[in-house]
């Protein structure tokens, strides 16, 4: 009798594989994306001084002029940079792909995917970086120190300083997932939902426990590890959490605490995004380049607040 080894030879599975990719950016979603048509220009801030807020006398008397106010007008600027990579395609990799391997489409999206990695990390990094509006926790003060830290004191006091600075109440507030595993745990959390809620915390009820439109948990993830070497996996965002105001849309007269100008009429492009493929006929190779046109620009700074290393 013939053994299941000798009458099968052992091939690639069409419905079946395997791919590493990220999920949980949220650039966009705390940087929301502005379509623009050129690749570079100016838009404008209102009002700075906040002299709409400031009373002024408003009282005339007959045959008199009313009081002369104004507001003042400036000017900031964007420039949207070529996010770009390419990849090769050869004639050989191709007409030797399983049915499960598609080249084109396989690389087309590991080049997108990298790209909107870089954007990630880029933000983050800006966050991280310590020229926003916050604090850095040590010890006892760190929201894994459950005896304590009082988390929701810590983000109700900022809301207050956020609301000063820009006139909005922030209505974000981002958990990255270390920070996010300690905080739904954290006993200033838990007493405040315990007779109220029943089944696991998730982020739609730390929303309700810190009065937020919208708690968001990112979860992407960076290799750090030089090519070659045991891949070295890390939280892009690390342990900052970060409260901010984001617009329902971005738009005219609107304050946000950061916005991504996208060049939407870049040559070759669908709304703002690029994907060419061309012939290398001396290579006997496609080439296919993936590329994005956009600033990552913080709009206004203090509609933000960040707490650096929140958790040990």
């Amino acid at each position: 009798m013939a053994t299941p080894s000798q009458v099968h030879i052992d091939a690639a599975l069409t419905n079946v594989s395997v791919a590493y990719r990220n999920t949980h950016f949220i650039a966009d979603l705390i940087a929301p994306v502005v379509g623009v048509r050129k690749q570079s220009d100016k838009y404008f801030v209102l009002d700075i001084d906040r002299e709409r807020f400031r009373s002024t006398a408003d009282k005339r008397a007959p045959g008199a002029e009313a009081a002369e106010v104004d507001f003042s007008v400036s000017t900031d600027s964007y420039f949207c940079e070529d996010h770009a990579l390419e990849a090769v395609i050869t004639d050989e990799e191709r007409d030797n792909a399983d049915p499960a391997i598609q080249p084109d489409i396989d690389k087309t999206e590991f080049l997108s995917d990298k790209i909107l990695l870089n954007k990630e990390i880029a933000l983050a990094n800006v966050i991280a970086a310590g020229s926003l509006p916050g604090t850095t926790l040590s010890g006892t003060g760190q929201w894994s120190d459950f005896t304590n830290s009082d988390p929701v004191t810590a983000v109700e006091d900022q809301k207050a300083t956020i609301q000063r600075a820009v006139q909005q109440i922030p209505n974000t507030l981002v958990l990255p997932y270390e920070v996010y595993r300690k905080v739904r745990l954290h006993p200033k959390v838990l007493d405040r939902v315990a007779n109220v809620k029943l089944g696991t915390i998730g982020p739609s009820i730390l929303a309700d426990v810190f009065d937020v439109e919208q708690v968001l948990v990112p979860r992407g993830l960076k290799n750090t590890a030089n090519p070659g070497q045991a891949a070295n996996m890390v939280y892009i965002w690390a342990k900052n959490a970060f409260l901010c105001y984001v617009p329902p849309r971005p738009g005219l007269k609107t304050v946000s605490f950061a916005a991504t100008f996208q060049w939407m009429a870049a040559p070759g492009s669908l709304s703002g995004h690029v994907v060419e493929m061309w012939r290398e006929e001396r290579r006997k190779a496609d080439m296919v380049r993936v590329q994005r046109y956009y600033d990552q620009k913080i709009v206004a700074a203090g509609a933000s607040y960040v707490w650096k290393n929140a958790v040990a």
